[in-house]
């Protein structure tokens, strides 16, 4: 008898005639097994090493992880991220970057389409009865994993709770009220004409009211439940997050992916040694230095996602120096934006706005202005010329090349006598620090989605609540009423040419008063194997959409 595996250099084992038995072709098959994944181990070290990972129990933890994985079924997807896998009971998170998981087991209301425009998804029409109030219809036939269907109260349960969130206050500020009227229709009322609207729904995925309110399903953070194509089977903090089709979905030009297992991989060597070795089908954050191997690799595909990284500071209005424009300026000045986006390599771009370039808004008078002398002579203008110190709050999430940036950041900082001291946070004390404005600077990230520039405006630029005392409480927007007004016009202007130039407006008076430091934007990078077909890849999204792909093996 023959058995023989190809990932092991197609090792055999072979047992006469006179002796084949049961027990022995048993004994066959395990043997030949066990060397194939010896033989596949020791290719994953060659190639460990290769990418120079000195750690030897990082190098045990990526072999034995892995393996568990080695037996995946041709319809199941292996993926290997740079992020946390945590399913959440509530998608109440902007950053695109962890939303990836929210797509598998929730639908949003709106989603961008091929072309990259905001599309139905959960909706099927609108009508307007007024600027400010217009009524939806929500897709009937679709249910929650618990088998529950979705309705209007869903909806309305679901922004309730988002508009508790405090980080979300911002954004849901110009809904006055969302109300179910029935069991597929609901009807949103604004403060004001709000253009924007669409795009904010696009924030809201709804969840089980019914299955959330029962008691026994609020305890546990792996009772999850979505109208999203896949639910959760199985959930080990840190080690693994596996998904399974939801057989009811209601889109029916479906995915023939039946399982996918989600592998928490912060470290970009161990994700791409793991792609190499065929142990993960598909990972995400892939360093550009990577780029050329894996064009190398004929079993490998690179894609770019539409979606961009923009990191930026912000910056803390209640520190007295930050107060004063020279400073503000001063700190744009001294930072070399043109320099960390060729230091990140083609595909990052630096940025000197909140528009991308393309974008309907983007102003394209608005340049780069490194330039050290002028800085220093704003600094001794303002009355700091022998310098100061500022703290900037900095997640522990970033990856790789981001993290680079930080040092050269306290380099070129340190050239105009502003020491700057980074505190590496984790993604619970970063937020904390954005709400309480406990730092001097905050190193933030965000998704340049379609049409969200007078959100990311509206978030940073824009208080309409109560004052805040100095004693603390939430970090307050900085003040400016020219800035407010053209955010809220914006806002209201329902006609796309002139919102455009209104934007481009708002872009020009934020440069002027050089309220943030805009460090670059960067595409996002994906490698997969080539068993996965991507044609119909929605490349739109920040990231791939996992219900439309296709196996080919």
């Amino acid at each position: 008898m023959f058995c023989s595996r190809r990932r092991a250099n197609r090792l055999t084992c072979t047992l006469s005639n006179q002796k084949a038995g049961l027990s022995r072709f048993f004994y066959c098959v395990i043997t030949c097994k066990l060397a194939a994944l010896i033989v596949l181990r020791f290719k994953t070290l060659a190639l460990l090493a290769k990418l120079k990972i000195k750690s030897l129990p990082i190098t045990l933890l990526l072999l034995v992880s892995l393996g568990a994985w080695q037996q995946a079924k041709a319809n199941t997807l292996v993926w290997g991220t740079a992020f946390h896998a945590e399913p959440q009971q509530l998608v109440d998170e902007l950053d695109a970057n962890s939303n990836f998981i929210n797509h598998l087991l929730f639908d949003p209301l709106f989603l961008l389409d091929q072309q990259g425009r905001i599309a139905p998804r959960l909706i099927t029409k609108w009508k307007i009865i007024s600027p400010t109030q217009i009524q939806f219809e929500l897709r009937s036939g679709v249910v929650f994993h618990s088998g529950n269907p979705l309705t209007a109260e869903d909806v309305e349960w679901t922004f309730q709770q988002l508009s508790q969130q405090a980080h979300l206050h911002a954004l849901f500020a110009p809904i006055k009220s969302l109300k179910a009227l029935n069991t597929l229709q609901f009807e949103v009322r604004t403060y004001r004409p709000f253009s924007e609207l669409i795009q904010r729904l696009s924030f809201i995925f709804p969840a089980d009211k019914q299955f959330y309110t029962t008691e026994e399903n609020t305890s546990s953070s792996f009772a999850v439940s979505g109208t999203g194509p896949f639910k959760v089977s199985r959930y080990v903090p840190g080690i693994v997050t596996e998904f399974e089709i939801h057989s009811s979905y209601w889109r029916t030009n479906r995915s023939n992916v039946q399982r996918i297992k989600v592998v928490p991989i912060k470290q970009a060597e161990m994700r791409m040694a793991s792609l190499f070795s065929r142990d993960v089908d598909i990972v995400d954050h892939v360093p550009e230095n990577y780029v050329e191997l894996l064009n190398k690799d004929k079993q490998l595909s690179v894609i770019q996602t539409e979606g961009l990284k923009w990191l930026a500071i912000e910056l803390n209005q209640r520190n007295p120096a930050l107060d004063n424009r020279r400073v503000r300026q001063a700190l744009n000045l001294a930072i070399d934006n043109i320099r960390l986006a060729e230091v990140l390599g083609p595909y990052a771009l630096a940025s000197t706005q909140l528009s991308i370039p393309g974008q309907a808004g983007y102003n394209a008078e608005l340049l780069p202005r490194y330039n050290l002398l002028l800085a220093h002579q704003l600094l001794q203008q303002a009355g700091y010329e022998k310098g100061f110190k500022l703290t900037m709050a900095v997640p522990e999430s970033l990856f790789g090349d981001q993290s680079k940036v930080v040092s050269q950041l306290v380099s070129m900082l340190d050239r105009v006598n502003i020491s700057l001291q980074p505190q590496w946070l984790s993604d619970q004390d970063y937020q904390l620090a954005v709400d309480s404005c406990s730092s001097d600077l905050v190193l933030t990230r965000r998704q340049g989605d379609a049409g969200n520039v007078l959100s990311i405006a509206r978030a940073m630029f824009l208080s309409e609540g109560e004052p805040i005392t100095d004693e603390g409480g939430p970090c307050e927007a900085y003040q400016n009423d020219k800035i407010s007004q053209l955010i809220l016009a914006g806002e209201q202007e329902l006609d796309e040419e002139k919102r455009a130039k209104i934007i481009q407006y708002l872009e020009q008076q934020i440069y002027q008063e050089a309220v943030f430091v805009p460090l670059y934007w960067q595409r996002k990078i994906w490698a997969l194997n080539q068993r996965i077909d991507i044609k119909n890849m929605n490349r739109a999204s920040p990231f791939p959409l996992f219900e439309q792909l296709q196996v080919l093996d």
